[in-house]
């Protein structure tokens, strides 16, 4: 899996521990009722503990992702590399130096 892939799923699972960690709270102060699932109920140690896992693989895709071997940093343009203004490179809002005719 590329960084890039690495990243998204880093935060969507960040955002599902999230979630799960807010339902708990929630279920715990008696905002909402424990959901019934498959003919059960899942108490709050069940959204934490999901939480915990959400949280889990968050950290090791982010790890995978961050933490990965970078990419090699892009050189400096040469005078060889710039073509059509001479053989100096041109700061950002400055005037083009023309090379002198004959």
């Amino acid at each position: 899996m590329n960084r890039e892939a690495c990243k998204f799923f880093s935060g969507a699972f960040a955002a599902m521990a999230y979630a799960h960690g807010a339902y708990a709270v929630a279920t715990a102060s008696g905002l909402i009722n424990e959901p019934i699932f498959l003919g059960r109920r899942w108490g709050v140690g069940y959204m934490w503990a999901e939480a915990v896992v959400y949280s889990a693989v968050s950290a090791g895709l982010g790890y995978l992702a961050w933490s990965g071997r970078t990419e090699e940093p892009q050189r400096e343009p040469t005078a060889s590399m710039i073509a059509g203004q001479g053989l100096q490179p041109v700061a950002a809002g400055a005037e083009p130096i023309q090379p002198a005719s004959g």
